[in-house]
């Protein structure tokens, strides 16, 4: 018994440095989780694990990692994920179908059987959920295996991990994002042209649209800034639908905007551009009872490899300033 002991211990570590030197060389964050995905699912000897993500904004639970299953979105507070996170708790069940907060629905739609579940909590330095860590159907000597104490001290080890990846991954994400709109922001911008306009990715045609928004400054004075901040937003949600698919929209700087369309022609991107620039002409952002019409000017350019990002930007900006000199609310690409 001894040496049984010992060697399903040599057998663990080997596992962890495996994983560990695998994570060593790991950089980009959804690899990194789906290693400590597995590592979880290792360690306890599950048929499935999954690491799932709590978006407070959108109200649900979703999952980062799903191993053996396509990724699963939930509303907030249900299931056993949801008992977990709401009460900071780790839940251990080697009867789901007898437990309430089971919802068997899933393994009826899909014909999978649940016969274990071990889900924990995940939290960030401060104490905070901010996910959870399940695991199903532990594997062992017969098919009425069960979840112990010893698997959630093992599974620890793997939701600190990802705990600690995850607070690290969205505190970067905090970084590049602008905190009115949502878009990213100038270094976020930076760091997507950076990804896009690599030597080694694949070559393909992309301009670049800036923009600003005509006259700000009299909305603020007429309507104040909560009502300028309002009308930010309408513009960012406007462009981020607009490039949703196509390539990236960002907030540059006060009321300018740029945005990176990736297969995009020159010619083609003027066409983005004048299609914007007629809906924001022609819409109306409501804001305490005012009704704010604005309207924007464009510069387009498809972008030059042989020039810096700076060099690039600095043409297309000069464009949008002659846009501004002829009149506003145009769009000028020479």
């Amino acid at each position: 018994m001894h040496n049984k002991q010992l060697l399903q211990a040599e057998e663990m570590l080997e596992q962890i440095f495996y994983y560990m030197n695998q994570l060593v060389e790991e950089k980009e964050f959804i690899p990194t989780i789906l290693l400590l995905t597995d590592l979880g699912r290792t360690l306890v000897n599950s048929e499935r694990a999954s690491f799932w993500y709590w978006d407070r904004a959108k109200k649900q639970y979703w999952t980062l990692a799903a191993l053996g299953s396509e990724r699963i979105v939930v509303p907030e507070g249900s299931g056993i994920v949801g008992a977990s996170i709401e009460n900071k708790k780790t839940i251990v069940i080697n009867n789901p179908y007898e437990d309430g907060r089971f919802n068997p629905q899933v393994d009826k739609s899909t014909g999978y059987t649940t016969k274990s579940i071990l889900c924990l909590p995940v939290t960030n330095a401060r104490g905070d959920v901010i996910g959870a860590y399940q695991a199903i159907n532990k594997i062992g000597e017969d098919e009425e295996s069960s979840f112990d104490a010893q698997d959630v001290k093992h599974l620890t080890l793997a939701a600190v991990f990802c705990g600690k990846t995850l607070e690290s991954h969205i505190l970067y994400e905090e970084t590049q994002l602008d905190p009115l709109t949502h878009l990213k922001n100038r270094r976020g911008f930076h760091d997507y042209y950076g990804e896009i306009q690599k030597p080694d990715a694949a070559a393909c045609t992309t301009s670049l649209v800036m923009c600003d928004i005509d006259f700000f400054k009299k909305v603020n004075d007429t309507y104040g800034h909560n009502a300028g901040d309002a009308v930010l937003v309408s513009v960012a949600d406007r462009l981020r639908m607009a490039t949703a698919g196509k390539g990236l929209a960002a907030r540059w700087g006060g009321e300018e905007f740029i945005v990176l369309l990736n297969d995009f022609t020159e010619e083609k991107a003027v066409i983005f551009a004048n299609t914007i620039r007629k809906e924001v002409e022609e819409s109306v952002c409501d804001f305490e009872g005012n009704e704010i019409r604005i309207t924007m000017s464009f510069g387009v350019k498809q972008v030059d490899r042989n020039q810096s990002l700076n060099e690039n930007v600095e043409e297309v900006d000069a464009r949008l300033y002659k846009a501004k000199m002829s009149g506003r609310n145009r769009v000028m690409a020479s």
